[in-house]
């Protein structure tokens, strides 16, 4: 398969909890809104991660039309110790940022087939339309 499968396909819903606790809906959050996803598996991919977001952020997060949320792929195993490691996470990113910071536990492997994910040890991101596409 090739990347140009992705393109036009609607993003997948994704039930998450932000690090401000709050439940958030995939791509229904970010309808009518131009959004950037970032998706990433392992903690060694946010240096990836940042070199895409910090510059849509700088320029765009002031823009109402505009939405970023950052998605912590995490196997269901871990969700015992989601407490911990959400308040880990919570430690180390700036509270500002802790509503756009959604973790996800549960099987990922669904998202991984659906995006043409082929590599779990680097950053992905997802540029969608206001129609999640």
């Amino acid at each position: 398969m090739s990347e140009n499968e992705v393109i036009g396909k609607v993003f997948p819903k994704i039930s998450a909890y932000s690090l401000a606790k709050t439940e958030v809906k995939l791509p229904d959050m970010v309808k009518g809104k131009i959004a950037l996803i970032a998706v990433a598996f392992v903690r060694e991919a946010q240096e990836m991660i940042d070199s895409w977001a910090m510059p849509f952020e700088k320029k765009f997060s002031g823009n109402i039309n505009y939405a970023y949320y950052e998605v912590p792929m995490i196997d269901g195993i871990w969700k015992l110790f989601r407490g911990s490691i959400d308040g880990g996470m919570r430690a180390g990113i700036p509270m500002e940022k802790h509503m756009k910071v959604l973790t996800y536990y549960g099987n990922y492997k669904e998202y991984i087939r659906y995006l043409l994910i082929d590599n779990i040890n680097i950053g992905y991101v997802f540029l969608l339309d206001k129609e999640g596409i």
